[in-house]
């Protein structure tokens, strides 16, 4: 699928290396993640683009600054990431209907066109997080709504660990009388069992939002680390989810840093 960015052993490597604090040969590099020289150097541009602070020096290279965005190798669930896509929901069914194991993460940095409730839709700039996970529950298609719980209440923890005091509704998570999360549902299998189910979730951290929602940069007077609110929403989801299927999530690989 077009435009998907994967996760890379390669990656996570070299910035374990380059986040101990020193300049880094291309030559520790290639020796100790088995691969070419060239190959070092290619991902490193490719992390570059990404918003990677990395200089080039005599002695090899050097981690200046990161973008603190959910990449894929940032994380500890399986997971991809788009740039920008018109919704993580429709990715994330596409995944789902070709075999992609249940805790898949599918994160935008910007949507298009974010699906809300009842055909509404959310809106997506940059600065939010806006993911969609797919699962693969051991339920009746009339059950899967029981899902929605216990994913409302793992953002209102997440928010919860910043001192946001919110309020959860069947409509979404509110600050006062704005919006500041909504929580999306949705499923395909037969009457007597689920195929799979997707959840998505809207939070606003530091993006532009409406008139009538709020963000966390906003409550708080400042932008929390989006890696960090990441971080946090993922491991409550899993471990709200995990708890109400009675089949916790298996980690994929230890996240750096």
């Amino acid at each position: 699928m077009r435009g998907l960015i994967k996760d890379s052993p390669v990656k996570r490597g070299i910035l374990s290396m380059l986040r101990e604090g020193d300049t880094v040969s291309g030559d520790r590099m290639a020796r100790e993640l088995g691969v070419s020289r060239v190959s070092v150097w290619k991902h490193i541009k490719e992390l570059q683009t990404l918003g990677y602070g990395i200089e080039a020096t005599g002695r090899g290279y050097r981690l200046v600054s990161t973008p603190g965005k959910p990449y894929p190798w940032e994380l500890d669930v399986r997971s991809y990431y788009l740039l920008k896509t018109p919704s993580t929901m429709e990715v994330a069914g596409k995944l789902a209907e070709r075999g992609e194991p249940e805790w898949t993460f599918v994160i935008a940095e910007e949507q298009t066109a974010g699906r809300a409730r009842r055909g509404g839709r959310w809106l997506s700039k940059r600065g939010g997080l806006y993911f969609s996970v797919i699962l693969r529950p051991r339920m009746r298609l009339t059950e899967v709504g029981n899902l929605m719980k216990p994913s409302l209440k793992a953002v209102a923890r997440t928010l919860g660990d910043y001192k946001i005091p919110v309020e959860v509704l069947d409509e979404g998570i509110y600050v006062g009388e704005k919006k500041i999360a909504g929580v999306l549902l949705e499923a395909a299998g037969e009457l007597d069992m689920v195929r799979y189910a997707v959840i998505g979730v809207g939070l606003n951290v530091s993006n532009p939002v409406p008139g009538d929602a709020t963000s966390m940069a906003r409550v708080l007077g400042r932008a929390p680390p989006l890696l960090e609110v990441s971080r946090r929403l993922f491991g409550e989801l899993r471990f709200s989810l995990g708890t109400f299927l009675n089949q916790p999530a298996e980690v994929e690989s230890d996240a750096e840093g």
